[in-house]
């Protein structure tokens, strides 16, 4: 039996899930292979910021946040071996320019079961869930695909125009696309113990995180969602890793903050982190994505919301190529990505390696050290689709309140927004105007505040804004929006797409 597709994705982690949510909602149809019927019950990513909650939004899962813990105050703390502190990252406790709070710890499965369930609900897609892919072959019009039921043995082959590995840190996907992968030396073990106590400890606090780099194992402690906490145990290059797999060290190790009884043991395991960034992100057909594409420490909490940036990226370029656009478009997906999660791995890196010196190179106690005030990285895309990056082109767009009081990524969905000046997208050649209409962009002719504002930090009056919430481009003028449209379209190749098998037209976005 046969299945056709416009695209499988491969892993049904978050940026599988979010890169087939994005797909169908833009009428691509996707076949989503993993081999677990239900998603992991317990959490393992615990942090998400502005930017990762607006793409939940996008995916039609923003009714969770209510459920996250967000920070009021406080921040991510290390200390020293000496139980100094020497680093301190503050929370953003505020609302931020996404439309959103700046840190929450949320509850991974929750989001998973939402996007498992809207997948479900789609006419466009195939849920292949309990299924395993076995071989995977390529043409250069078609992948070719294997899967195999994990209980009763059928096997069914499906055939598509494009493949997305979202299929982990020990991806299938990645060993076909680029055995060679960068090595940034931050390969670390930890034994990571997740509880849901039964009682409150004065040693754990309240929203600060913290990690204290005292030997022989630095330890990391932070309240996340429903109640729970995680504490996270550096392994030094001596332990035994089978030393932390016992139920009697885990209960040792908590002593100091909970009694035995005092709390259920959600999760216990011993997790290698490591620190790599492959050399292709793309192979003919195939792409990867998530932790299949990167992977890093997880002392910055970016490693789930990197994946869900990779799948905002890719989506729309994937769709646009089933509809005729050019495959060069797909090129700019790890030109424009890979620059910036490096700057996420190298920064996680960088403190997954001081906290290991600290703790082997723990020295006198001397003077207090001076305490180095961080925040997290806001880095832009590299070179792609918006030419180079420079100014505004390339960065991450705001999300003001429209005049209405509706969040614009609510009015505009996975899709190009025009968004400025009435006075200035009145007047626009007539050609841009219709260019707008072929290629299903929402156009919003106001200038709420934050946009004004944002808009003049610019010197601009108007912005094309890509699906992914990254800035085109921005416009003074008509004639340099006229000119700015004209360039995406020739990008999209809107006038002549001829849609390709696995795609169907609609005009709402996620």
């Amino acid at each position: 039996m046969s299945e056709s597709v416009g695209v499988i994705v491969i892993g049904a982690g978050p940026s599988g899930l979010a890169t087939a949510a994005l797909l169908v909602g833009r009428g691509a149809r996707v076949a989503l292979v993993d081999p677990y019927r239900l998603a992991v019950h317990h959490p393992r990513a615990t942090h998400v910021d502005d930017e990762t909650v607006r793409i939940m939004q996008t995916l039609g899962a923003a009714h969770l946040e209510p459920q996250f813990l967000r920070h009021a105050d406080g921040g991510y703390e290390i200390y020293d071996a000496h139980h100094r502190l020497v680093r301190y990252m503050p929370w953003r406790p505020e609302p931020t320019d996404q439309g959103w709070y700046g840190d929450y710890q949320f509850f991974q499965p929750d989001l998973e079961n939402v996007l498992r369930g809207r997948l479900h609900a789609s006419p466009h897609f195939a849920s292949y869930l309990g299924w395993r892919a076995t071989a995977i072959e390529q043409t250069d019009t078609q992948v070719t695909v294997t899967v195999r039921h994990d209980r009763t043995g059928e096997q069914r082959t499906l055939t598509a125009r494009y493949l997305v590995g979202c299929d982990g840190a020990r991806s299938t996907v990645r060993g076909l696309i680029s055995p060679d992968v960068e090595d940034l030396r931050g390969t670390h073990r930890s034994l990571i113990l997740d509880i849901a106590p039964f009682t409150t400890s004065p040693a754990v606090p309240v929203n600060d995180a913290f990690t204290k780099a005292i030997p022989p194992n630095p330890i990391t402690c932070l309240p996340i969602s429903h109640g729970m906490v995680r504490f996270e145990w550096l392994l030094n290059p001596r332990d035994v890793t089978e030393d932390f797999e016992q139920p009697a060290r885990w209960y040792e190790l908590l002593a100091p903050f909970y009694a035995p009884g005092d709390y259920r043991i959600a999760r216990a395991d011993v997790y290698r982190w490591e620190s790599l960034l492959p050399t292709r992100w793309r192979r003919g057909n195939l792409f990867i994505a998530g932790d299949a594409a990167h992977q890093m420490p997880p002392h910055l909490g970016q490693g789930m919301g990197s994946g869900l940036r990779d799948a905002m990226n890719l989506a729309w370029k994937l769709d646009a190529c089933l509809a005729g656009a050019d495959e060069s478009l797909l090129d700019t997906y790890q030109s424009e990505r890979e620059p910036h999660v490096r700057v996420y791995v190298q920064a996680a890196v960088a403190a997954a390696n001081g906290v290991e010196w600290m703790s082997e190179n723990p020295g006198e106690p001397g003077d207090a050290p001076a305490v180095a005030e961080a925040a997290m990285p806001s880095p832009q895309l590299g070179p792609g689709v918006h030419g180079t990056t420079a100014g505004g082109s390339g960065a991450l767009s705001p999300q003001p309140r429209l005049l209405g009081g509706e969040r614009m990524d609510d009015v505009v969905g996975y899709r190009f927004a025009v968004i400025g000046d009435p006075t200035l997208l009145g007047a626009v050649d007539p050609a841009t105007a219709a260019a707008w209409e072929r290629i299903g962009a929402s156009v919003i002719a106001e200038t709420p505040p934050e946009l004004r504002r944002w808009l003049d930090e610019h010197g601009a009056d108007a912005a094309v804004i890509r699906p992914d919430r990254y800035v085109l481009g921005l416009a003074s003028c008509a004639d340099e929006l006229d000119t700015l449209t004209a360039r995406l379209v020739t990008v999209l190749d809107a006038p002549q797409r001829t849609p390709v098998n696995g795609r169907v037209s609609v005009t709402e976005g996620v």
